[in-house]
Protein backbone atom coordinates (compact mmCIF):
# COMPACT_ATOMS: atom_id res chain seq x y z
CA UNK A 1 0.00 0.00 0.00
CA UNK A 2 1.42 3.35 -0.95
CA UNK A 3 1.66 6.23 1.54
CA UNK A 4 -0.75 8.32 0.18
CA UNK A 5 -3.14 5.23 1.38
CA UNK A 6 -1.96 5.29 4.71
CA UNK A 7 -2.48 8.89 5.01
CA UNK A 8 -5.61 8.59 3.59
CA UNK A 9 -6.84 5.93 5.64
CA UNK A 10 -5.53 7.46 9.24
CA UNK A 11 -6.78 11.08 7.95
CA UNK A 12 -10.40 9.46 6.50
CA UNK A 13 -11.18 8.04 10.03
CA UNK A 14 -9.94 11.21 12.16
CA UNK A 15 -12.30 13.72 9.79
CA UNK A 16 -15.29 11.55 10.30
CA UNK A 17 -14.57 12.35 13.81
CA UNK A 18 -14.28 16.02 13.40
CA UNK A 19 -11.84 18.78 12.31
CA UNK A 20 -11.20 20.21 15.41
CA UNK A 21 -10.29 16.16 16.82
CA UNK A 22 -8.70 15.11 13.35
CA UNK A 23 -5.48 18.16 13.95
CA UNK A 24 -5.43 18.25 17.70
CA UNK A 25 -6.15 14.22 18.60
CA UNK A 26 -5.22 12.13 15.38
CA UNK A 27 -1.37 13.18 14.43
CA UNK A 28 -0.12 12.84 17.87
CA UNK A 29 -1.45 9.66 19.01
CA UNK A 30 -0.67 8.09 15.58
CA UNK A 31 3.34 9.42 15.95
CA UNK A 32 3.08 7.75 19.70
CA UNK A 33 1.44 4.72 18.06
CA UNK A 34 3.74 4.51 15.25
CA UNK A 35 6.46 4.90 17.53
CA UNK A 36 5.61 2.19 19.96
CA UNK A 37 5.17 -0.17 16.91
CA UNK A 38 8.88 0.71 16.17
CA UNK A 39 10.20 -0.49 19.31
CA UNK A 40 8.24 -3.64 19.59
CA UNK A 41 9.15 -4.62 15.85
CA UNK A 42 12.71 -3.81 16.68
CA UNK A 43 12.32 -6.48 19.48
CA UNK A 44 13.70 -4.42 22.16
CA UNK A 45 11.43 -5.63 25.18
CA UNK A 46 13.29 -8.95 24.84
CA UNK A 47 17.07 -7.70 22.90
CA UNK A 48 19.24 -5.31 21.43
CA UNK A 49 16.82 -3.41 19.02
CA UNK A 50 16.90 -4.84 15.40
CA UNK A 51 15.86 -1.30 13.83
CA UNK A 52 16.35 -3.13 10.13
CA UNK A 53 13.85 -5.50 11.02
CA UNK A 54 11.28 -2.97 12.81
CA UNK A 55 11.15 -0.55 9.44
CA UNK A 56 11.19 -3.79 7.49
CA UNK A 57 8.43 -4.54 9.30
CA UNK A 58 6.83 -1.45 8.56
CA UNK A 59 6.66 -1.29 5.15
CA UNK A 60 5.56 -4.95 4.64
CA UNK A 61 2.48 -3.45 6.71
CA UNK A 62 -0.51 -4.79 4.90
CA UNK A 63 -4.12 -3.25 4.85
CA UNK A 64 -5.41 -5.20 7.94
CA UNK A 65 -2.16 -3.53 9.91
CA UNK A 66 -2.44 -0.11 8.62
CA UNK A 67 -6.12 -0.39 9.88
CA UNK A 68 -4.58 -1.71 13.26
CA UNK A 69 -2.33 1.19 13.93
CA UNK A 70 -5.21 3.96 12.39
CA UNK A 71 -7.82 2.35 15.20
CA UNK A 72 -5.31 2.58 17.98
CA UNK A 73 -4.27 6.32 17.34
CA UNK A 74 -7.73 7.32 16.83
CA UNK A 75 -8.40 5.34 20.28
CA UNK A 76 -5.67 7.11 21.78
CA UNK A 77 -6.58 10.28 20.69
CA UNK A 78 -10.32 10.02 22.11
CA UNK A 79 -8.94 8.44 25.11
CA UNK A 80 -6.58 11.48 25.82
CA UNK A 81 -9.21 14.25 24.75
CA UNK A 82 -11.06 14.89 27.28
CA UNK A 83 -7.82 15.51 29.57
CA UNK A 84 -6.53 18.09 26.86
CA UNK A 85 -7.66 21.22 29.31
CA UNK A 86 -5.88 19.45 32.41
CA UNK A 87 -3.18 18.89 30.04
CA UNK A 88 -2.96 22.72 28.77
CA UNK A 89 -3.17 23.97 32.36
CA UNK A 90 0.00 21.85 33.27
CA UNK A 91 1.80 23.07 31.23
CA UNK A 92 0.63 26.56 32.32
CA UNK A 93 2.04 25.60 35.26
CA UNK A 94 -1.44 24.78 37.69
CA UNK A 95 0.13 21.88 39.83
CA UNK A 96 -2.46 22.30 42.85
CA UNK A 97 -1.69 22.89 46.73
CA UNK A 98 0.04 19.99 47.49
CA UNK A 99 3.43 21.44 49.40
CA UNK A 100 5.79 19.52 46.56
CA UNK A 101 3.83 21.02 43.87
CA UNK A 102 3.76 24.19 45.56
CA UNK A 103 7.42 24.30 46.67
CA UNK A 104 8.88 23.52 42.83
CA UNK A 105 6.00 26.26 42.08
CA UNK A 106 6.69 28.90 44.40
CA UNK A 107 10.54 28.82 43.57
CA UNK A 108 9.87 28.82 39.81
CA UNK A 109 7.75 32.38 40.03
CA UNK A 110 10.34 33.70 42.25
CA UNK A 111 12.67 33.12 39.68
CA UNK A 112 10.62 34.66 36.97
CA UNK A 113 10.15 37.34 38.93
CA UNK A 114 13.36 38.29 39.30
CA UNK A 115 14.53 38.10 35.64
CA UNK A 116 11.37 40.44 34.69
CA UNK A 117 12.69 42.65 37.37
CA UNK A 118 16.51 42.59 35.50
CA UNK A 119 14.79 42.89 32.03
CA UNK A 120 12.80 46.06 33.69
CA UNK A 121 16.28 47.34 34.58
CA UNK A 122 18.35 46.69 31.19
CA UNK A 123 15.50 48.24 29.33
CA UNK A 124 15.47 51.51 31.65
CA UNK A 125 19.03 51.79 31.53
CA UNK A 126 19.43 51.01 27.81
CA UNK A 127 16.84 53.56 27.08
CA UNK A 128 17.99 55.81 29.38
CA UNK A 129 21.64 55.64 27.14
CA UNK A 130 19.87 56.15 23.92
CA UNK A 131 18.27 59.47 25.18
CA UNK A 132 21.08 61.06 26.64
CA UNK A 133 23.42 60.47 23.32
CA UNK A 134 20.21 62.29 21.49
CA UNK A 135 20.45 64.85 24.02
CA UNK A 136 23.98 65.36 23.95
CA UNK A 137 24.02 65.15 20.02
CA UNK A 138 26.93 62.97 20.41
CA UNK A 139 27.94 61.39 17.01
CA UNK A 140 28.08 57.83 17.87
CA UNK A 141 29.33 55.05 15.38
CA UNK A 142 27.07 52.67 14.68
CA UNK A 143 29.53 50.01 16.43
CA UNK A 144 28.62 51.80 19.60
CA UNK A 145 24.73 51.49 19.63
CA UNK A 146 24.24 48.08 17.72
CA UNK A 147 24.83 46.47 20.87
CA UNK A 148 22.75 48.84 23.26
CA UNK A 149 19.83 48.69 20.74
CA UNK A 150 20.23 45.16 20.53
CA UNK A 151 19.92 44.71 24.24
CA UNK A 152 17.05 47.06 24.33
CA UNK A 153 15.32 45.09 21.83
CA UNK A 154 15.44 41.63 23.31
CA UNK A 155 15.10 42.47 26.29
CA UNK A 156 11.79 44.15 25.52
CA UNK A 157 10.98 41.32 23.23
CA UNK A 158 11.24 38.77 26.13
CA UNK A 159 9.64 40.85 29.13
CA UNK A 160 6.76 41.56 26.67
CA UNK A 161 6.65 37.39 27.30
CA UNK A 162 5.52 38.16 31.00
CA UNK A 163 2.52 40.01 32.54
CA UNK A 164 3.08 43.49 33.15
CA UNK A 165 2.18 42.58 37.04
CA UNK A 166 4.72 40.87 38.67
CA UNK A 167 2.37 39.08 41.02
CA UNK A 168 0.62 37.42 37.99
CA UNK A 169 4.26 35.96 37.03
CA UNK A 170 3.43 31.78 36.72
CA UNK A 171 5.98 29.27 36.57
CA UNK A 172 6.66 28.70 33.07
CA UNK A 173 7.12 30.30 30.11
CA UNK A 174 3.54 29.45 28.44
CA UNK A 175 1.64 30.11 31.72
CA UNK A 176 3.69 33.75 31.21
CA UNK A 177 2.38 34.40 27.78
CA UNK A 178 -1.15 32.73 28.18
CA UNK A 179 -1.54 35.03 31.68
CA UNK A 180 -0.17 38.15 29.69
CA UNK A 181 -3.06 37.48 27.13
CA UNK A 182 -5.68 37.29 29.56
CA UNK A 183 -4.64 40.15 31.44
CA UNK A 184 -4.07 42.60 28.41
CA UNK A 185 -6.53 41.45 26.20
CA UNK A 186 -9.12 44.42 26.21
CA UNK A 187 -8.17 45.87 29.22
CA UNK A 188 -7.81 49.84 27.36
CA UNK A 189 -11.07 49.41 27.41
CA UNK A 190 -11.71 48.33 31.30
CA UNK A 191 -13.11 44.43 29.76
CA UNK A 192 -12.06 41.50 31.42
CA UNK A 193 -11.37 38.88 28.89
CA UNK A 194 -11.85 35.86 30.94
CA UNK A 195 -15.60 37.34 31.21
CA UNK A 196 -16.21 38.76 27.97
CA UNK A 197 -14.72 35.93 25.36
CA UNK A 198 -17.30 33.50 25.62
CA UNK A 199 -19.95 36.33 25.02
CA UNK A 200 -18.55 37.43 22.23
CA UNK A 201 -17.93 33.91 20.28
CA UNK A 202 -21.61 34.02 20.63
CA UNK A 203 -21.92 36.61 18.66
CA UNK A 204 -18.91 37.67 16.63
CA UNK A 205 -19.05 36.64 12.80
CA UNK A 206 -17.88 33.61 11.73
CA UNK A 207 -14.73 34.54 10.39
CA UNK A 208 -13.98 36.49 13.78
CA UNK A 209 -14.62 32.97 15.59
CA UNK A 210 -12.76 31.19 12.91
CA UNK A 211 -9.62 32.60 13.35
CA UNK A 212 -9.89 32.49 17.24
CA UNK A 213 -10.67 28.94 16.65
CA UNK A 214 -7.75 28.30 14.47
CA UNK A 215 -5.15 29.61 16.58
CA UNK A 216 -6.50 27.61 19.82
CA UNK A 217 -6.16 24.59 17.45
CA UNK A 218 -2.21 25.13 16.85
CA UNK A 219 -2.20 26.03 20.50
CA UNK A 220 -3.74 22.92 21.49
CA UNK A 221 -1.89 20.64 19.27
CA UNK A 222 1.73 22.30 19.94
CA UNK A 223 0.94 21.12 23.74
CA UNK A 224 -0.47 17.64 22.72
CA UNK A 225 2.59 17.54 20.69
CA UNK A 226 4.90 18.18 23.94
CA UNK A 227 2.73 15.88 25.99
CA UNK A 228 2.92 13.18 23.52
CA UNK A 229 6.42 13.54 22.82
CA UNK A 230 7.37 13.45 26.40
CA UNK A 231 5.34 10.19 26.75
CA UNK A 232 7.42 8.45 24.11
CA UNK A 233 10.95 10.09 25.21
CA UNK A 234 9.66 7.84 28.44
CA UNK A 235 8.67 4.84 26.39
CA UNK A 236 12.24 4.46 24.94
CA UNK A 237 14.01 4.91 28.15
CA UNK A 238 11.43 1.93 29.72
CA UNK A 239 12.61 -0.12 26.14
CA UNK A 240 16.26 0.67 25.75
CA UNK A 241 17.56 1.65 29.30
CA UNK A 242 19.36 -2.05 29.37
CA UNK A 243 20.92 -1.32 26.01
CA UNK A 244 23.20 1.08 26.23
CA UNK A 245 23.79 3.87 24.43
CA UNK A 246 20.73 2.76 22.18
CA UNK A 247 18.81 4.47 25.14
CA UNK A 248 19.76 7.81 23.93
CA UNK A 249 17.05 7.26 21.08
CA UNK A 250 14.70 8.46 24.10
CA UNK A 251 16.20 12.31 22.87
CA UNK A 252 14.37 12.09 19.39
CA UNK A 253 11.26 12.42 21.19
CA UNK A 254 12.57 14.58 23.87
CA UNK A 255 14.25 16.78 21.12
CA UNK A 256 10.56 17.13 19.61
CA UNK A 257 9.17 17.75 22.52
CA UNK A 258 11.51 20.66 23.60
CA UNK A 259 10.57 22.15 19.94
CA UNK A 260 6.35 21.68 20.39
CA UNK A 261 6.52 23.40 23.64
CA UNK A 262 8.83 26.25 21.95
CA UNK A 263 6.14 26.15 19.30
CA UNK A 264 3.25 26.48 22.00
CA UNK A 265 4.79 29.67 23.50
CA UNK A 266 4.61 31.28 20.23
CA UNK A 267 1.43 29.92 19.54
CA UNK A 268 0.42 31.16 22.45
CA UNK A 269 1.34 34.83 21.76
CA UNK A 270 -0.82 34.64 18.52
CA UNK A 271 -3.75 33.35 20.48
CA UNK A 272 -3.53 35.88 22.97
CA UNK A 273 -3.41 38.14 19.75
CA UNK A 274 -6.61 36.55 18.20
CA UNK A 275 -8.59 37.23 21.35
CA UNK A 276 -7.39 41.45 21.72
CA UNK A 277 -8.44 41.19 18.09
CA UNK A 278 -11.74 39.55 18.63
CA UNK A 279 -12.22 42.06 21.54
CA UNK A 280 -11.64 45.21 19.72
CA UNK A 281 -14.02 44.67 16.66
CA UNK A 282 -17.11 43.12 18.39
CA UNK A 283 -17.07 44.66 22.03
CA UNK A 284 -19.82 47.57 20.82
CA UNK A 285 -22.09 44.21 19.53
CA UNK A 286 -21.77 42.67 22.75
CA UNK A 287 -22.63 46.37 24.10
CA UNK A 288 -25.85 46.32 22.51
CA UNK A 289 -26.22 42.65 22.84
CA UNK A 290 -26.76 43.56 26.35
CA UNK A 291 -28.43 46.59 25.52
CA UNK A 292 -25.80 48.45 27.38
CA UNK A 293 -26.21 52.28 26.24
CA UNK A 294 -22.88 52.74 23.70
CA UNK A 295 -19.92 54.87 25.17
CA UNK A 296 -19.21 58.39 23.91
CA UNK A 297 -15.64 57.94 24.44
CA UNK A 298 -12.93 55.32 25.58
CA UNK A 299 -13.75 57.21 29.16
CA UNK A 300 -17.25 56.19 29.31
CA UNK A 301 -16.80 52.58 28.14
CA UNK A 302 -14.02 52.02 30.53
CA UNK A 303 -16.59 53.53 33.31
CA UNK A 304 -19.13 51.62 32.12
CA UNK A 305 -17.10 48.24 31.89
CA UNK A 306 -16.04 48.31 35.81
CA UNK A 307 -19.67 48.15 36.58
CA UNK A 308 -20.52 45.67 33.79
CA UNK A 309 -17.39 43.88 35.25
CA UNK A 310 -19.36 43.16 38.67
CA UNK A 311 -22.36 42.25 37.01
CA UNK A 312 -21.09 39.42 34.97
CA UNK A 313 -19.08 38.20 38.48
CA UNK A 314 -22.96 38.00 39.72
CA UNK A 315 -22.76 40.69 42.26
CA UNK A 316 -26.43 41.21 43.08
CA UNK A 317 -26.23 45.17 43.82
CA UNK A 318 -24.33 46.12 40.83
CA UNK A 319 -27.29 48.36 38.46
CA UNK A 320 -26.64 49.45 34.38
CA UNK A 321 -28.73 51.42 32.98
CA UNK A 322 -30.48 49.58 30.17
CA UNK A 323 -31.05 51.47 26.12
CA UNK A 324 -33.41 48.87 24.77
CA UNK A 325 -33.69 49.37 20.87
CA UNK A 326 -36.72 50.35 19.25
CA UNK A 327 -39.45 47.80 18.48
CA UNK A 328 -39.16 47.06 14.34
CA UNK A 329 -42.30 48.95 12.58
CA UNK A 330 -43.61 47.36 9.80
CA UNK A 331 -43.82 48.25 6.45
CA UNK A 332 -46.86 47.82 4.71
Amino acid sequence: MSNSSIIDAGTGVANSIGRYFSVVSFIPSSFYVLFVYLLVASGSWHHPPDWNHAFVSLGHLGVGGIALLTFLGVGLGIFIHPIQFAIVQFFEGYWGIRPIPQAIRYQRIVRYQLLCQKLNRDVSSTKKLLAAWERADLETTLSARAPVRSKLDEADRVRYMFPADLDEVMPTRLGNVLRRAESQAGSQYGIDALQAVPHLLLIAPTNHIDYVNDQRSQLDLAIRMTFISVVAAATAIIFLWPYGAWVLIALIPYGLAYLSYRGSIVAAGHYGSALETLINLNRFALYQQLHMRLPASTENEQEANATLRDLLRYMPDTTIHYKHPLPETRVR
